[in-house]
């Protein structure tokens, strides 16, 4: 990618009007010759996390990083929504990429088609594909739907270039659909290493906060619900700490375990071992991060519902601090060796993987390297932004670089 021109990426995404969600982008925004244009809905209402949050983005020129509210035709339905743009300022900045973080039954995608046919013809466009379990017109049951989404889904194929994804298995999802084209595996919003570090001082601060200061901290950080295992995390945690008296949990997060969590503390007289922050802005998820000494995730694959990419423990690895998490979904692939995995919903083997830590800070300080190693190296900004730019350069001029069977993974080869 040559210098002499400024290269006009546009980025669309409901999930940006988060700020920190930005950063990766202003990063790419640094190399030379780049300019990205973020375009995302002047106001939005977030409940992913369990809680309702306004976003009013405000609009940013800050050298080749520019942020673009547009008004939107819904101000929460990230299924449902269009920009009230007629061009989304295509005309003007003749993008020569067009990045789509968006899933593919979203209705955005044929709108930004559409624009860039009639506005910005020779626009290359990326999307981002979270689906790993059947494309949607594939789990249609009603025959109108079902023709619908295929519609869609056709429309996807012949406008994209290139798909980017979570994990192999969203290859596989694509390639059932006959989606033929170039397929690079990288997740969307990725870590600020940055944020996500070691900190003394707030590891000093937080654990002061939570009251935990001497004693060793297991945490889990997000939606208190089934889905993430935390019924099974605090069941491990409620035995452990009759022979542990030492260890405390600290749960980041809320949801509709919530009450029933109290409720198990009470009875259990574990009310000063057991810490609920309820719902914290993400800019704060790296303090309390640092005031762990482990982080557990526990997911368990349910009907109509797989965790993907869990970004926590990435995030908490970056933090240095060492991972045990559960086999379901992609979770072995994103953290192969550099974690202790367990098989998902099996209480006895996290406890096992919980006691290996709790009695062995060496066994802690080695899977602490390794994840933050890993964290670096594929899923946080610096990284994530080296590896784009080829994925960039490849699309640009059609030359792409293709895996072999045997090679490790390699987020800028193609699949």
């Amino acid at each position: 990618m040559g210098t002499s021109k400024i290269f006009n990426i546009v980025v669309i995404s409901h999930a940006l009007v988060i700020p920190v969600t930005q950063n990766r982008w202003k990063l790419l925004a640094r190399q030379p010759g780049i300019s990205v244009h973020v375009f995302v809905p002047e106001y939005w209402e977030q409940t992913w996390f369990g809680e309702k949050v306004v976003y009013e983005p405000v609009e940013t020129h800050d050298n080749n990083f520019h942020v673009h509210p547009t008004p939107t035709t819904s101000k929460s339905n990230w299924g449902k929504y269009f920009f009230k743009s007629f061009d989304l300022k295509l005309r003007e900045l003749k993008p020569d990429l067009i990045y789509i973080i968006q899933e593919e039954s979203i209705l955005i995608h044929h709108q930004i088609y559409l624009y860039r046919n009639f506005f910005a013809p020779e626009a290359k466009i990326i999307f981002l594909s979270m689906n790993a379990s059947g494309i949607p017109y594939q789990k249609a049951t009603n025959p109108i739907k079902r023709m619908v989404h295929k519609l869609l889904w056709n429309n996807i194929k012949k406008n994209t270039d290139v798909a980017l994804v979570h994990y192999p298995g969203c290859v596989e999802s694509l390639r059932s659909g006959s989606y033929n084209k170039p397929i690079y595996i990288q997740t969307q919003v990725g870590v600020d290493e940055t944020l996500f570090a070691p900190d003394p001082s707030k590891r000093e601060l937080y654990r002061k906060k939570t009251g935990f200061q001497n004693e060793l901290v297991i945490g889990y950080v997000g939606r208190l619900i089934v889905d993430k295992g935390v019924d099974d995390l605090l069941d491990v945690f409620v035995k452990l700490v009759k022979k542990y008296p030492h260890i405390r949990l600290l749960l980041v997060g809320n949801g509709e375990l919530r009450t029933k969590i109290n409720q198990i503390s009470t009875d259990n007289n574990l009310t000063d071992y057991i810490h609920i922050t309820g719902f914290v802005d993400q800019a704060e998820v790296p303090a309390f991060m640092n005031a762990m000494d482990i982080l557990v995730l526990a997911s368990k694959t349910m009907p109509h519902w797989i965790d993907t990419f869990p970004l926590v423990t990435v995030q908490a690895q970056a933090v240095r601090v060492p991972v045990i998490a559960s086999d379901s979904g992609a979770i072995p692939w994103q953290l192969a060796d550099s974690a202790r995995v367990f098989p998902e919903g099996d209480r006895q083997k996290l406890a096992e993987a919980l006691v290996e830590f709790i009695e062995s800070r060496e066994e802690r300080d080695r899977y602490a390297q390794k994840g933050q190693k890993r964290s670096h190296s594929f899923f946080c900004h610096q990284g994530m932004t080296h590896n784009f730019i080829k994925i960039i350069d490849q699309v640009m001029s059609g030359n792409y670089i293709y895996h072999d069977k045997n090679d490790d993974y390699t987020q800028w080869k193609a699949y």
